[in-house]
């Protein structure tokens, strides 16, 4: 046995220890799992535990789409998920409870469409030999239950670095630096951000799955710490229509032999290499605007002439562009995705993207100053352009792998669905008494 299992045993067999959760990412990025009793993992984890497959392909109310490839395809069978020990993990609002995250197979095979292993393919794929790092800033509304049961944001107005503002929070983010640590999430920064409400928390980068990892367990513990305040933290991308959206920056850095890929030796802030990399994200960026808007109400986030991207553009230190070189490093900021979408897949995009560009050393047109609404190509506008953007998108669909977009498509169209079938109060305050 591996140092990770002889711990990751040792920590469930401590006597404070009663249940297991065997814990994945669903299509969503959701939390889903299954707990045990401590004696019932220990007795059986080796050979790893049932679980339906079509929970990977649910939609966010539990749907199940069809055409995902995990459902009538296969008699809605079951696959097997497989702990993985390096990830056990002690659930700090729990005394009696750990988790460990899991790996799918199916028929004795590696599951291709599961998110976690999405990334794992990409990340094989990478012939160029970098090591590549990855570091995660996500936006979210702390909110709570006002009168009518409408959710009203935690603090009043538009306060962005206001340290009053962010002392409001103090006990939320108190409790959440003491839950991180035992949760092995090492935070680093916390500011207000523009949005009354609005939080962004940081924490360390790391490889791309460790990172995503992390990533996943942030937003797990974000929401965990809010229900003990009795509030709802959300990364919804857009909950209210007359404030800012919450967004995912992904920074990307690369490295060979330790020096840094994308940094030039002439004095030019971006490499060869950078450049094809920055060229593979421009090629593929409607493709990477379905990964990266998951749900419909994320495009209400893009507006054009904003800090959310709204074209198929980059610049150096250009908060308007899709990707953004901050200044000092070369390293790439994307900031394509909001904040609802899976890290998992955010991640294995954004990296495959680069990697084709790589491989056809693809050039990306000059880099935008200012504004770069109406200079460069708009970014899909609906949920169906971006879709069928991801789904034709050849050399993407090659490094992902079928499976995993076969399901993601599947499920996203399915939630459209559901969205078309609801009447809303919109359409009925606007025509039933005037048509």
């Amino acid at each position: 046995m591996t140092d990770a299992t002889d711990r990751m045993i040792e920590v469930i067999e401590d006597p404070a220890i009663d249940h297991v959760f065997i814990e994945f990412a669903d299509v969503n990025g959701i939390s889903r799992s299954k707990q045990l009793t401590a004696d019932t993992f220990l007795e059986k984890w080796a050979d790893g535990f049932t679980m339906n497959l079509v929970m990977l392909a649910q939609t966010p109310r539990n749907h199940v789409p069809e055409g995902t490839g995990l459902g009538a395809e296969i008699g809605h069978s079951d696959g097997i998920v497989h702990p993985i020990p390096e990830t056990t993990t002690r659930l700090p609002w729990r005394e009696n409870a750990v988790r460990v995250l899991c790996r799918f197979t199916h028929e004795g095979e590696r599951l291709a469409s599961s998110p976690r292993a999405a990334l794992e393919s990409v990340l094989a794929a990478n012939d160029f030999g970098f090591d590549f790092y990855a570091g995660s800033e996500l936006e979210f509304y702390l909110l709570e239950e006002g009168p009518g049961n409408e959710y009203v944001p935690a603090t009043g107005g538009n306060h962005e670095c206001v340290s009053w503002a962010t002392e409001e929070v103090s006990g939320f983010y108190d409790r959440l630096a003491e839950w991180a640590g035992d949760y092995g999430i090492d935070l680093t920064a916390l500011h207000h951000e523009h949005g009354a409400g609005q939080l962004e928390v940081l924490f360390d980068y790391g490889r791309p799955l460790e990172q995503a990892d992390t990533t996943f367990d942030f937003k797990r513990l974000v929401k965990q710490v809010g229900r003990s305040f009795d509030q709802w933290p959300t990364f919804m991308a857009k909950p209210f229509a007359d404030r800012p959206g919450s967004g995912y920056h992904l920074h990307v850095s690369a490295f060979d032999d330790g020096q840094n890929a994308f940094e030039a030796d002439t004095g030019d802030t971006l490499s060869e290499r950078g450049r094809h990399f920055v060229g593979g994200l421009m090629e593929h960026a409607d493709a990477l605007t379905a990964l990266g808007t998951p749900n419909i109400n994320g495009f209400k986030r893009f507006e054009p002439s904003s800090f959310v991207p709204y074209t198929a553009s980059w610049g150096y230190d250009n908060r308007m562009t899709a990707v953004r070189l901050p200044l000092g490093e070369p390293r790439l900021e994307t900031r394509i995705a909001s904040a609802d979408a899976n890290p998992y897949l955010v991640m294995a995009g954004t990296i495959a993207a680069g990697l084709d560009g790589l491989r056809r050393e693809l050039e990306p047109p000059a880099p935008t100053e200012g504004d770069p609404t109406g200079d460069r190509p708009e970014l899909p506008r609906s949920p169906e352009l971006a879709l069928r953007a991801l789904e034709t998108d050849d050399a993407l669909v090659d490094l992902l792998g079928e499976d995993v977009v076969r399901m993601f498509t599947a499920s996203k169209r399915r939630e459209l669905q559901a969205f078309r079938d609801h009447v809303t109060d919109w359409e009925r305050d606007q025509y039933v008494k005037t048509i």
